[in-house]
């Protein structure tokens, strides 16, 4: 099944109707409310703790090879800072080859082995980090999935909240959750690297060496707020920079881009595009600055205490009251100690890809809130209907609109007839499929099945017996045979089942004559792949249809499923499809049809017609008792037939 976006309206019952018994209007629906709106950023604090909890996720032995490497990684400036004290003091005690062959080896050692851990660590790092991105977007697909409805993933703050959350974080830069786990693996051995140097300075005096390292933590800290300010800063703009987003697609999506230049767009488009970017950028820009301020005025605090150092080891050289060797040593200790100070690539990745993890818990609040609002029981579905479907005092307004689709409508629709739902637009057919489908729960009344709230049936399961295809469906940038095998994936390799449906949809002829039949690729951009026109694609989407109801669905809802074919063709294929869904009289109660038209006359060998208007079924019957009504379908069908009469 396939969503699509729904209509609305509202108003009561005309006057000069014809209503069966049971089917009626009642009062105004009871409203919808909005979950409460959330940023991308969640709420939820960031800890390295919660960050070192995503590790398992790319596996203890990857896990702890990376441990492994970086820290070996960590200790290598040290041991290089080390050997060198013993290769300068070696060769101002004793010059020659034979003094200082020994630490000149270990430093060509120390040498190679960079060579090799640079890459290696970056190999585990990569696997690392894809691992976790992986299992991050997993757990934001599932959070998504959750409810049973699809009015979740329409709000566009939820939107967002899946974009950082599966680990696509709306940034200048690619900063990830699984980035930002190993990056505190990597800021963890910055700081023992810290520690290294610090007890290096202490050789010479434990006062300086304790004043150097506070004073770096102290400007690392400052500079470290500045940072995750300004990552929480672009929080403010994903809305502008998901518009951004939104133009490029204008320009570069085979689709948009030809309406586009078709128009003469093109500059516009463009335009747009920079006015959004251009807002994004100033702001990202000014936070940077912030940014640097603030790294330049701690620093300006921190320098006087390195030139101090700096001046105390060189008079005591001087002096003679300390080594060239400890000389060498407390200045490249004292260096590397002031490294910490900087804001590397794993403090950008913990700042900006840390923010999928209140993301995914905000998302997974409001996926659970949604599961909640919307309970699935747990009978069976295998089936249903056998009796007739019923809509009971139903009433439905979308989320955040005032306006009612439905006021206490009421519609039988008994198992195994067929039933054709026309209407002006906005009257409300799609959105009583989506209901049906449990794609939005209604605001007041119920949905029976034989009876039995559809809520206390297990959703799979009735999903299961419903093959639904919406006016906007799906053009699967996939092979012919899963463009038809998705509508029954437990048939999806029966060959005979696939040509079955192709057949009785009217495009087998068209899928075996493609480059390679069924394997062709339903698009453009692959190799050997081919594009079909609207008409081939409806075609296609019947099938689909159809081959769910090879895999057992006993309810088959086409919403438009001939907007692309011309009158002629729609009414032949509708005669067609009527006469190819019904099965024979001894088990006449096997398929219940739902076909959805705004086409009078393309409907008229339905059983019963239903005519919506204005959030109410306004009539039903038979064609021949609709005309013989003279009502508001006897008018309109006048009206569509003298058209195309003409």
């Amino acid at each position: 099944m396939h969503g699509s976006s729904g209509t609305r309206s509202s108003g009561t019952r005309s006057p000069g109707t014809i209503l069966p018994a049971g089917s009626t209007c009642h009062g105004p629906p009871r409203g919808a409310t909005m979950p409460p709106m959330a940023t991308a950023g969640g709420k939820e604090e960031i800890t390295s703790r919660n960050l070192l909890r995503i590790l398992p996720h790319a596996g203890r032995r990857l896990v702890a090879g990376l441990v492994a490497v970086s820290a070996v990684q960590t200790a290598h400036p040290l041991a290089v800072i080390a050997t060198t004290g013993v290769l300068v003091d070696r060769a101002v005690a004793a010059p020659g080859v034979g003094a200082v062959a020994v630490p000149l080896a270990v430093l060509a050692g120390l040498f190679a082995m960079q060579q090799v851990l640079a890459p290696l660590h970056g190999v585990l790092r990569f696997r690392a980090t894809s691992r976790m991105d992986g299992a991050m977007a997993v757990r934001a697909m599932e959070s998504a999935g959750r409810p049973a409805g699809v009015g979740l993933v329409e709000e566009r703050d939820v939107q967002d909240l899946m974009e950082v959350a599966a680990g696509r974080p709306l940034t200048f830069r690619s900063a990830t959750p699984g980035g930002a786990a190993v990056g505190v693996i990597g800021v963890a051995g910055r700081y023992v690297q810290a520690i290294g140097a610090a007890t290096m300075v202490a050789r010479f005096s434990v006062v300086l060496a304790l004043v150097l390292l506070a004073g770096t933590l102290a400007l690392r800290r400052l500079v470290h707020t500045a940072n995750v300010a300004q990552a929480q800063a672009f929080d403010e703009f994903v809305p502008i920079y998901r518009r951004a987003g939104y133009y490029t697609g204008l320009a570069v999506v085979p689709g948009p881009a030809k309406e586009g230049r078709a128009f003469g767009l093109s500059d516009w488009i463009l335009g747009h595009h920079q006015s959004a970017w251009r807002i994004v950028s100033a702001g990202m820009v000014a936070a940077r600055r912030r940014t640097c301020r603030r790294f330049a005025a701690g620093y300006l605090v921190v320098l006087p205490v390195h030139a101090l150092v700096f001046a105390l080891v060189g008079v005591a050289a001087v002096d003679g009251r300390i080594s060239i060797a400890t000389l060498a040593v407390v200045l490249q200790a004292a260096r590397q100690l002031t490294d910490l100070a900087n804001i590397g690539s794993d403090e950008y990745q913990i700042d900006f890809g840390s923010r999928a993890l209140p993301a995914a818990a905000e998302l997974q609040r409001r996926s659970a809130a949604a599961a909640v609002a919307a309970p699935t029981g747990t009978r069976p579905a295998h089936g249903l209907p056998t009796d007739a479907i019923v809509f009971r005092d139903h009433t439905f307004a979308y989320p955040g609109s005032r306006e009612p689709v439905f006021e206490g409508l009421d519609l039988v629709v008994p198992a195994g007839t067929s039933l054709a739902i026309v209407g002006a637009n906005g009257a409300g057919k799609t959105t009583l499929v989506k209901l049906l489908a449990r794609l939005y729960e209604p605001t007041g009344g119920r949905i029976l099945v034989d009876g039995v709230d559809v809520r206390d049936l297990d959703l799979a399961s009735w999903r299961d017996r419903l093959a639904v295809i919406f006016q906007d469906f799906v053009r699967y940038e996939l092979p012919a045979a899963d463009n038809v095998g998705l509508g029954g994936l437990a048939r999806r390799e029966d060959r005979r089942a696939l040509e079955s449906a192709a057949a009785r949809a009217g495009t087998l002829e068209l899928i075996e004559g493609l480059p390679s039949g069924w394997d062709t690729v339903l698009a453009r951009g692959y190799t050997g792949g081919a594009d079909l026109s609207g008409g081939e694609w409806q075609r296609v989407a019947l099938a689909r249809a159809l081959m769910a109801v090879e895999a057992g669905a006993g309810v088959l809802a086409l919403d438009e499923p001939t907007a692309n074919l011309d009158v002629r063709a729609e009414c032949e294929l509708f005669d067609r499809f009527l006469d190819l869904t019904a099965p024979p009289v001894e088990h006449r109660r096997q398929l219940t049809t739902l076909l959805i038209s705004h086409r009078f006359s393309t409907v008229r060998r339905a059983e019963r017609i239903c005519v919506l208007d204005k959030g109410c079924v306004a009539e039903l019957g038979t064609h021949e008792e609709l005309l013989a009504a003279a009502g508001g379908y006897a008018r309109m069908f006048g009206l569509q037939a003298a058209r195309f009469s003409d």
